[in-house]
């Protein structure tokens, strides 16, 4: 299940995101670590037309967060996707969270399809994007230069079809 992240669920987000690297990995060079409250209200507040989430087990403990960027061609994408604490990892929660991601896309925007950007070294965010039936594209999106480091970034896609 999921829901609407909420303001007075920061500290649950801010636990999550224990690094530097992991920060970056999953919200790429918008935020600086580490992730502040002020800075999380200023990108809602630029950015109203996005929506933030947080996935839910059956006890209504959040495991997940991820955002719903709307875009002009009716195609969603699908961005700050984290499974919060490492012990929910490689679980399958994450294509679960993922999933139920894609029916808010549908329900909210009647779209075609669903898209996402992933870093080319993130093998566990791809492989779980790959499960739910994500397609990678063969050509680069970008390369996002940070601290030195390159970052080639794919597109992936997701038919709402299937």
């Amino acid at each position: 299940m999921i829901r609407k992240y909420l303001a007075e669920d920061f500290e649950i987000l801010q636990s999550w995101v224990i690094s530097k690297d992991l920060l970056l990995q999953f919200a790429g060079t918008d935020f600086e670590y580490p992730l502040s409250k002020d800075a999380l209200i200023a990108y809602q507040l630029d950015n109203p037309d996005r929506s933030f989430y947080l996935g839910i087990d059956r006890d209504l403990i959040p495991y997940a967060f991820g955002e719903i960027i709307p875009q002009n061609d009716n195609v969603p994408r699908l961005a700050r996707i984290l499974i919060g604490e490492h012990r929910n990892r490689g679980l399958g929660m994450g294509q679960l969270f993922i999933r139920d991601l894609i029916q808010e896309c549908i329900d909210k925007y009647h779209c075609p399809a669903v898209e996402l950007f992933v870093w080319d070294q993130n093998y566990a965010a791809i492989k779980c994007y790959s499960n739910v039936g994500f397609e990678l594209l063969p050509e680069k999106h970008k390369t996002l230069i940070h601290e030195d480091k390159y970052y080639d970034i794919y597109k992936m896609t997701y038919n709402t079809s299937k």
